[in-house]
């Protein structure tokens, strides 16, 4: 209980602050993020899709459809292949289809091995895997060009279970920070989810270094 006031009494002290700045809302590719600033961000914090196959588009689809946003259920596929961790109706099909790129390798170390082994049990979930994190990759890469230099982030994900192979995502989040030039890189769990015994809910954060320049490292091999 007390943990509980102790949040609302904070929440209810930011709700008092005057907002100085307008907020804005863009649209945009998160694997590309073009159109906005290059070192002007001090903070991100931001909760991806987790790498379960859950579709937000398949979930949401009729408020879309009423809100105009669909027009028919192609439309709901293709949007859905346009996200990252989308793979609902024709976006299943094209991630049959789907094949890397050589360029953009995840840089973890047990990562193929991973891979294998969940498409022994499955093709169709081990590239689902592969493009997730491939498409992670590719943010991380633009990302750590849009924040201040001494700037934070902080990501909020959940781990996954395919069959029997438990998916680190919060390490392979570490590694590819790690790997774009960010530093001083945490990883804490916050709660433990509803689902599986080994599911869990992590804060990955990570700060650009004082005198980063820019991307050192454009790609992973």
């Amino acid at each position: 209980m007390a943990t509980w006031e102790v949040a609302v009494a904070t929440i209810a002290s930011a709700a008092r602050r005057t907002i100085t700045k307008r907020p804005r809302v863009l649209l945009m590719d998160a694997r590309t993020l073009e159109g906005l600033e290059p070192a002007c961000y001090s903070s991100v914090i931001t909760s991806p899709p987790y790498p379960n196959r859950m579709s937000y588009v398949r979930e949401l689809r009729p408020y879309m459809f009423w809100l105009g946003f669909l027009d028919g259920g192609r439309a709901a596929g293709d949007l859905d292949w346009k996200t990252i961790g989308g793979t609902w109706g024709c976006a299943t099909s094209n991630l049959s289809k789907w094949r890397p790129d050589p360029d953009v390798t995840t840089p973890y170390g047990d990562f193929p091995v991973i891979l294998r082994k969940i498409k022994d049990r499955s093709d169709i979930l081990s590239r689902y895997v592969q493009k997730y994190f491939a498409d992670m990759y590719l943010h991380c890469r633009v990302v750590i060009d849009l924040v201040k230099r001494g700037g934070m982030i902080h990501y909020i994900v959940g781990n996954s279970k395919f069959y029997d192979v438990l998916l680190p995502v919060e390490e392979i989040y570490a590694a590819m920070f790690e790997a774009v030039g960010f530093e001083d890189i945490s990883v804490e769990a916050t709660r433990k989810r509803t689902s599986k015994k080994e599911l869990y809910e992590f804060v990955v954060s990570a700060r650009r270094p004082l005198g980063s320049g820019g991307r050192p490292k454009p790609a992973a091999s």
